[in-house]
């Protein structure tokens, strides 16, 4: 209540010491007075030169600047391609009309430059962003900097979305930054730095230099460093040490030179850093260190490697209630578990791409991965009958360690043919997996009340897994009009091996070794997945339609080879047809509406097909179905933009449904001692229906007070045909996800974020003994930044979470409250921090779930309350460049 009532104080503040203007006009060329559309027109403030606010123009050249300013005097600025810069001094006042104005012609001689300042510029596919625009708090990173982005979203472990689609990419200066760790950039790289940011739809390089359509689906943010910064050293160094052995460290150096980058980072803690925070479940202690090189060889070849080492050991303890939701007969599982992992990885990845003469492109990337790890287990479970009267105990210990090796090459040699958009592309691509383990497992399953035998196991379990994968794919591109209609033929060659090779040895007490093979768990096979796919497309593209038809025909077959059972080896023959279209429309630059259609299929897996009876969980006894279908999706989407950043405006909306053939799904009969017999069987009749919008509003009250305000809304309905003790019906589940924020900032004095989450989700089920569910979670989160003095902050993260839903005897809702206090010196390089994490010391990690068959409360360990006091400090040995005048 305090923080709100602060915010109002402020808001009122700022809009009585503002004053409305209204600046109106039209652009002309001065040779033909031809109206000028799309000149930028700038207001800016006469002291500093910071930007009040800009728009561009109409198709008959007229334009509009209108708000509210604390400031009398400013400067007009319109800037046309071609022209003189116009500039024109301006008292401020309720309307002011310029009539018309006439740009002169210029010459790249005489041609006076300004630099742009709009926050937002739309580039055909791209989006840019100017961090200048966009007020973030002190020694903000770039992920602070792209949450303040409209439509981007970063969830708890630093994944982006942009309008409800994935980034799985960062480069720096279009080159990979640490290609294996995408949250590198954005976690150690500065917003103060970085000159724009721009997002587009993601593409492989060979599809960049042959102009092919990205892969819409994902999107890709390039950070593109300030000049200045681009020819030396920066870095930041920071430590922190807490009470209850808590600490973090971490340090980046970069050295750019033009063409050449060079960056090392480390870091380590035991706070479960970066995502320090309320809901975490277990306890994480983590070290990284890695180096990353870019360089361009020589004219139009270029060279990035990078090699990333990490270890993390993670603690949790769980607690864990279900209820089976079984047609006359429910029951009930009570679990606790604790688990300990130990793992490590070696990665090393290398990116080389050559345009040699204007035609011809290569592109290789290679990566190697190494991960030894080590883990422990252990658990105690009961379960009950619907009358809460136990049926069977069992307990876990395992130990086990493992290794695994990773080695994938893609190659692409592209080569331009004429110059209408002719191209052939012949794509390589190699990946192989090896991985090794060994564990000890002791268990006990016993049952109460019933005849069946006790299981006990005392084993040792040894592991080796091989796959390697070929897949070779030629295409050429024929022009029909050139660079607008195209026709691609593509032909793909798909062969994957897997050899497995499980043996499990049981404990022979009279020798105290494991020597005694137990063919009933253990496993020895070759599996082959191979594939031939010819396939072809036809692209059409212009200035406002980009439409494209796609059709593959696979010759697949599978094959398995059981060395310990022969009897159930198997070989399947496919032969699918699949489709994919689609239709964008740019109405302008700031609205386009995209849609398509799509027939995709998904073979079933090795585990679903093999006849193989899998005992390895007694409870839930596993036989694969060597009779599958492959399952088929028929889907389409609309997808609708519009962004207007002058006025401070966007919105994005999606409509998909999907309906799938012959999905796979489980089929299990429950006996008296509650042990599940599970199979696999295709259904017909299932559906998702899906929505979900963004709008962005942002009210600007003058040059330093600015309110943003972010409104997002996801609903779902899906029907799923499921099996109950082998009786089929069918669950419909609907899901409302709306969530409200808002951004209120005063540059360099205050920022104040809140956002709602409300998620809702129902289930219906057509049988009996399922009812009606609800979920429903309330998530209300608070954040401050308030410059108390000139070199003193003090940030403030809180978060309240109920669900009313979760059992009895599991905590319903809590507050969490992280607090700093920073104290900058060294003109802003260095900064002195007083952190208290979990304030109230109410952090919980507890979930409801609720499936087609079960409804289950868990509850994790967390990292509880603790004080840090830590030190960070930057450097830099940039010359800062001049001002333009």
């Amino acid at each position: 209540m305090i923080l709100i009532l602060y915010l109002l104080f402020f808001v009122t503040i700022a809009v009585g010491q503002n004053t409305s203007y209204e600046i109106k006009g039209m652009v002309s060329g001065v040779m033909d007075s031809i109206p000028l559309e799309s000149a930028t027109i700038y207001l800016q403030n006469s002291k500093d030169n910071s930007l009040i606010t800009y728009t561009t123009s109409n198709r008959k050249g007229e334009f509009s600047l209108s708000g509210k300013t604390s400031q009398k005097n400013a400067t007009l600025f319109i800037s046309y391609v071609g022209s003189k810069t116009y500039s024109k001094k301006i008292t401020l006042q309720a309307k002011i009309n310029l009539k018309s104005i006439y740009l002169e012609n210029s010459s790249m001689l005489d041609a006076v430059m300004i630099e742009s300042r709009a926050p937002v510029t739309i580039k055909q596919d791209t989006l840019e962003f100017d961090p200048n625009s966009f007020k973030t708090k002190r020694n903000a990173t770039v992920e602070d900097f792209i949450k303040k982005l409209p439509g981007a979203q970063v969830d708890n472990d630093g994944n982006i979305t942009v309008n409800g689609k994935k980034v799985d990419k960062i480069l720096v200066n279009g080159k990979p930054f640490f290609a294996n760790d995408p949250t590198i950039a954005t976690h150690n790289l500065t917003k103060e730095i970085i000159e724009k940011l721009q997002i587009t739809d993601s593409k492989t390089n060979s599809e960049a230099f042959t102009g092919e359509t990205g892969d819409s689906n994902y999107k890709t943010i390039n950070l593109v460093i300030k000049e200045e910064n681009n020819k030396g050293s920066f870095g930041k160094l920071s430590t922190g040490v807490g009470d209850n052995d808590r600490y973090e460290f971490s340090g980046n150096y970069n050295k750019f030179n033009n063409n050449r980058n060079v960056s090392l980072i480390g870091t380590g803690n035991n706070i479960n850093a970066p995502r320090v925070g309320f809901g975490t479940k277990g306890i994480r202690t983590s070290r990284k260190g890695g180096i990353t090189y870019a360089d361009e060889l020589f004219k139009n070849q270029s060279l990035s490697v990078n090699y990333l080492y990490s270890e993390t050991q993670f603690e949790n303890r769980r607690i864990q209630e279900t209820e089976y939701i079984v047609p006359d007969a429910p029951y009930f599982s009570n679990a606790t578990s604790n688990s300990q992992v130990d793992d490590k990885q070696h990665a090393v990845d290398l990116q080389y791409e050559a345009t040699i003469g204007t035609t011809f492109h290569i592109d290789l990337i290679s990566n190697f991965t190494y991960l030894p790890g080590e883990s422990s287990f252990s658990s105690a479970s009961e379960t009950l009958d619907e009358f809460q009267e136990l049926t069977n105990t069992s307990s876990i210990n395992s130990n086990s360690t493992e290794t695994q090796k990773e080695f994938t090459n893609a190659l692409n040699l592209t080569k331009k043919i004429g110059d209408k958009g002719a191209f052939l592309k012949l794509r390589l691509n190699q990946s192989s997996t090896d991985f090794e383990s060994d564990d000890f497992t002791t268990s006990e399953l016993l049952f109460l009340n019933s005849s069946t035998e006790d299981i006990i196991r005392n084993q040792f379990t040894n592991t080796d897994d091989q796959s390697n994968t070929m897949n070779a794919g030629l295409t050429f591109r024929l022009p029909i009009l050139a660079k607008k209609l195209f026709i691609d033929f593509k032909y793909d060659s798909y062969n994957r091996k897997e050899e497995s090779d499980k043996a499990v040895f049981d404990f022979d007490t009279g020798q105290q070794t494991f020597d005694e093979l137990n063919t009933i768990l253990s496993s020895d096979f070759t599996y082959r997945n191979n594939a031939m796919i010819p396939s072809l497309r036809i692209n059409y593209k212009n200035k406002k339609i980009k439409a494209f038809f796609n059709f593959d025909y696979a010759f697949r077959t599978l094959e398995n080879q059981d060395r310990l059972r022969p009897e159930l080896d198997i070989k399947r023959r496919f032969e699918i047809a699949t489709y994919s279209a689609g239709f964008r429309y740019r109405f302008s630059k700031k609205t386009v509406v995209n849609s398509g259609i799509g027939l995709t299929n998904m073979i079933p897996s090795l585990s679903q097909l093999q006849s193989f009876t899998n005992v390895s969980d007694p409870l839930n006894i596993i036989r694969g179905n060597p009779n599958l279908k492959p399952q088929n999706r028929y889907s389409i989407h609309v997808d609708f933009r519009t962004n207007n950043f002058q006025k401070g405006f966007g919105l994005y909306s999606r409509l998909k449904a999907d309906f799938d053939n012959n999905r796979v799904v489980s089929r299990y009969t429950i006996n008296d001692d509650l042990v599940r017999e599970t199979t696999y069987v295709n259904v017909d009749g299932n559906y998702g229906y899906h929505s979900y919008f963004n709008i962005y509003k942002k009210i600007k009250f003058d040059e330093v007070r600015v309110m943003r305000i972010n409104l997002n809304s996801s609903i779902s309905t899906t029907k799923r045909i499921n099996f109950n003790n082998d009786i089929r019906y069918d669950v419909k589940t609907t899901n409302y996800s709306p969530s409200l924020g808002f951004d209120f900032e005063w540059e360099n004095a205050f920022d104040f974020n809140m956002d709602y989450n409300w998620n809702y989700i129902r289930t219906n089920a057509s049988i009996e003994g399922f009812n009606d569910e609800e979920i429903i979670t309330h998530e209300l989160n608070f954040y401050t930044a308030t410059q108390l003095f000139r070199n003193l902050s003090w940030e403030n993260k809180v978060r309240y979470i109920y669900n009313p839903n979760v059992s009895n005897g599991f905590d319903k809702y809590a507050w969490s409250w992280n607090s700093s206090l920073t104290f900058s010196f060294l003109n802003d390089s260095a900064n002195l921090s007083l952190k208290v994490y979990d304030l109230l010391n109410q952090n919980i990690n507890t979930r409801r779930i609720v499936s087609t068959d079960f409804i289950q409360n868990t509850q994790s360990l967390v990292l509880r309350r603790f004080v840090m006091l830590s030190l960070d400090w930057k450097f830099n040995s940039f010359k800062r460049r001049p001002k333009p005048k």
